[in-house]
């Protein structure tokens, strides 16, 4: 079987990957991207999107899969043997999800080596190489807050560059949103009340939700815009863009921050864009941190559909 033939498997923990293909983008936003946001929602100021700019094409030029939703909690704790979240049974936040079966609510509260970590473990699950060696690990409460770490080439699971997470969230679109060139409470789990961005029958959340719980993307991608940030392997730089590499980038060589994408339930929709850039030190963690992996196509050796 060609492997680029088949549009989505099921791997050993029942993650669902959907293929995305190779191809072209714009990424970033252009001025008329961000009078039009600005003219639909208050709360946002041209000035936010700078380090989104100048847009610029880009190349994909192998097809990979992802994770058609944002990493679960039921996964992660079935390679780590721990659920680190907030909205949890076990978490913080048990209160707030005291009738919910949060299995399939998105793990959060993990930081961006953790993620690796969780990546790397799940490759030798599935007899893959991993993307990523790390080593002088300090932790805290069961989490990694640093470590130093090398990239490697295998063919194991491995977070998507902001490249990669961008193309496959715009689907082909052009627009602020997959969806759109606006958001409201039917179609993300976003943190804005200061629009018109909810209703009396689709009131805030404040918290996540069960993945998959808002339209998929063209792609079968869920959970694309809201619910929780989705950590990225690049480096984070402000005025990456200045330099338009073409095809593949990776990001910096190095920095101090991580990039993280998608905005989450406690922030304002208009950090939900496909545009919008974030960067947060690799050892932070929040309520609304999660992550989606990737897996390069000929990494896949055996598909369920």
């Amino acid at each position: 079987m060609d492997i680029e033939e088949v549009g989505e498997f099921t791997n050993s923990i029942g993650m669902t990957l959907k293929l995305i293909p190779a191809g072209t983008f714009l990424m970033g936003s252009n001025e008329a991207d961000v009078q039009l946001v600005a003219a639909s929602d208050s709360t946002f100021q041209a000035e936010y999107a700078k380090n989104e700019q100048p847009q610029h094409r880009i190349q994909i030029t192998q097809p990979f899969y992802m994770s058609a939703y944002e990493t679960t909690q039921a996964e992660y704790k079935n390679i780590m043997g721990t659920n680190p979240s907030h909205f949890s049974k076990s978490g913080n936040g048990v209160d707030e999800v005291a009738d919910q079966d949060t299995e399939r609510f998105p793990v959060e509260f993990i930081s961006w080596f953790d993620a690796v970590e969780f990546s790397i473990k799940l490759s030798e699950r599935e007899d893959s190489t991993p993307c990523y060696r790390l080593a002088n690990v300090e932790r805290w409460m069961g989490s990694i807050m640093s470590a130093s770490i090398d990239l490697l080439s295998g063919d194991g699971y491995r977070l998507p560059t902001e490249a990669e997470w961008e193309y496959a969230c715009r689907a082909g679109t052009t627009t602020p949103f997959h969806f759109g060139s606006k958001l409201t409470s039917k179609d993300a789990n976003t943190g804005d009340d200061y629009t018109s961005a909810t209703t009396s029958e689709d009131p805030l959340l404040n918290r996540t939700t069960t993945v998959g719980s808002y339209p998929a993307n063209a792609f079968g991608l869920y959970d694309m815009h809201g619910n929780v940030m989705e950590w990225c392997q690049d480096w984070f730089d402000e005025s990456y863009y200045s330099q338009c590499v073409e095809r593949n980038p990776q990001g910096p060589s190095n920095g101090k921050w991580r990039a993280c994408r998608g905005g989450s339930y406690s922030f304002y929709n208009w950090t939900a864009r496909c545009a919008r850039r974030f960067g947060n030190i690799p050892g932070a963690r929040h309520f609304d941190f999660g992550c989606r992996l990737v897996l390069p196509a000929a990494g896949v050796r055996t598909c369920n559909n």
